[in-house]
């Protein structure tokens, strides 16, 4: 009669979610001033009124980012977090690559628990 084993339990590490949408934040914030210095563009001087103006946000200038999230999450972030075409508002940006990251937070650290 063939033994049965209980499959072992897989934990992944719990998403720094918080530390991911701090970091992209406050990167993004800087990205958007030099950029408008650049460009003269005038941007609100509070922070709750600059993540959400409406500004085109390029995937290049995210991509430049994403090696800042290296750190917080523990592996290299790839453009796969992000959504091709850009954003139009940092708070845009934020939520769909802390979203996006999520997912590739839960598959890496998957693959690194199951090896």
């Amino acid at each position: 009669m063939p033994i049965e084993l209980d499959e072992p339990t897989i934990t992944i590490p719990k998403y720094p979610a918080d530390e991911v949408r701090e970091v992209l934040t406050g990167e993004l914030i800087t990205s958007v001033k030099d950029l408008s210095d650049i460009q003269g563009i005038v941007l609100p001087t509070e922070k709750k009124e600059l993540v959400v103006k409406t500004l085109h946000i390029d995937s290049h200038t995210l991509v430049e980012i994403l090696c800042s999230l290296d750190p917080v999450v523990g592996f290299e972030v790839g453009q796969e977090a992000l959504r091709p075409g850009g954003y139009d508002s940092i708070e845009e940006a934020v939520i769909d690559v802390t979203a996006r990251l999520e997912k590739l937070w839960a598959e890496h650290y998957a693959k690194k628990v199951k090896a």
